[in-house]
């Protein structure tokens, strides 16, 4: 208990960017939640209102079975992202409030940034070659782009929080 005071009443620079890196994770595990959620209220409204999910040029010579495999697909990659970007989220929040949690979120983390990177790429050069109306490619960029920014800003805190506890030795409860 003294020493949760001790880091509580600690002022020292370090000690408040742990703080400060606690309430980051909290904040900003909810936010990737958020976006994990996201991305199925945008793929329901796509089929709710009859929006194609694919260009019919990107699908040429497939035939309906393969046309109906790669739409499952896309329905199993997309619960996968939520998965992940649920485990990230609440370890984050878990790992804010000072609960023990491991490395893992911050591994999964990192392959959220380098899909969403990828992600954000892809849909800037579709942006940039005007491909699709500019609104939707320029919301989509921004969408993306925000969860990416989302997700490193949950690894810088999640590396800051456990190079804090690791070298101060921060009990956990």
């Amino acid at each position: 208990m003294e020493e949760d005071i001790n880091t509580l009443l600690d002022n020292k620079p370090e000690a408040m960017r742990y703080r400060r890196s606690l309430s980051t994770l909290i904040i900003l595990g909810t936010g990737v939640i958020v976006f994990g959620f996201w991305g199925i209220i945008k793929l329901a409204a796509q089929l709710f209102f009859g929006i194609e999910l694919f260009k019919p040029e990107d699908l040429e010579g497939f035939d309906e079975t393969a046309k109906m495999i790669v739409t499952v697909l896309v329905f199993v990659f997309m619960a996968i992202d939520v998965i992940l970007r649920l485990i990230v989220g609440l370890k984050a929040i878990r790992e804010g409030r000072e609960k023990k949690t491991g490395k893992g979120y911050l591994v999964i983390c990192l392959f959220l940034i380098i899909v969403s990177a990828y992600s954000v790429y892809l849909l800037a050069a579709d942006l940039i070659n005007m491909e699709e109306s500019f609104i939707d490619s320029f919301v989509a960029v921004f969408m993306e782009l925000s969860s990416l920014v989302i997700a490193l800003e949950v690894f810088i805190a999640g590396i800051s929080v456990k190079r804090y506890k690791s070298k101060h030795i921060v009990r956990v409860n």
